[in-house]
């Protein structure tokens, strides 16, 4: 643990001048349905990669993560497209990650590993997201191609104040040790809980604690003043 911030995670959010402002929960569904989510696909995974490269050109020593569906994992042409556009922006490979949710993935288990099985031959980094709300990943654990487990936020918001919380979490934390996985804790917002966290060996943590999503501009500016904090002294 450096305690040092190494990576970032894309996340898309959407300001209507109609509609005012638009939870991803909402508009992601949408896009589902209307079958408009291969394009938002499309443009997340040209921006990350664009800022990755930005960002690694500026000496940000900073990885990408981005979040796919199952219904994007299982297009066998997404993954070719994402390494060519690696290619093309000259970003480090070892630098994208993908997250795909415990939810989502367990829609279609066999289908999804048989995919994320590809990324991970292919050398990205595979996280499964909100861990601790799907209920039956236990039995697929052992077979899933993945690196990191992230903890959901709902069990690490009262983190200091809820002992059922705690249990969990450090079960969560035993278990990814048995399966050589990291773990990131979502959700962290005082030091309390980082501390807490970061004194039961969890590797990653992100939450307003440490920053509060920004643009890639204002992350930049962000980066130069904080990059040198140390988040767990």
């Amino acid at each position: 643990v450096s305690g040092k911030v190494e990576s970032v995670e894309a996340l898309l959010r959407w300001h209507s001048s109609v509609l005012g402002f638009v939870p991803p929960d909402e508009f992601i569904v949408l896009a589902e349905h209307a079958g408009f989510i291969g394009q938002v696909t499309e443009w997340v995974v040209t921006q990350a990669i664009n800022d990755l490269a930005f960002f690694q050109g500026h000496g940000m020593a900073l990885a990408v993560s981005i979040n796919l569906s199952a219904q994007d994992v299982t297009n066998a042409e997404l993954l070719e497209d994402i390494q060519q556009k690696l290619i093309d922006t000259n970003a480090p490979q070892g630098g994208f990650a993908i997250e795909i949710t415990e939810s989502d993935l367990l829609k279609e288990p066999e289908k999804a590993i048989e995919c994320l099985i590809k990324y991970r031959e292919r050398g990205f980094e595979i996280a499964i997201d909100d861990f601790g709300t799907g209920y039956s990943s236990l039995a697929y654990l052992k077979s899933l191609p993945v690196n990191v487990l992230k903890i959901d936020k709902s069990f690490i918001l009262n983190l200091v104040q809820q002992q059922e919380d705690q249990q969990i979490v450090r079960s969560i934390l035993e278990l990814a040790k048995s399966f050589d996985l990291r773990v990131v804790a979502e959700g962290i917002e005082n030091a309390e809980t980082l501390a807490l966290l970061h004194n039961w060996g969890c590797e990653w943590g992100q939450g307003y604690f440490i920053s509060k999503p920004l643009p890639a501009a204002a992350l930049m500016e962000w980066y130069e003043v904080n990059k040198n904090t140390n988040w767990v002294e």
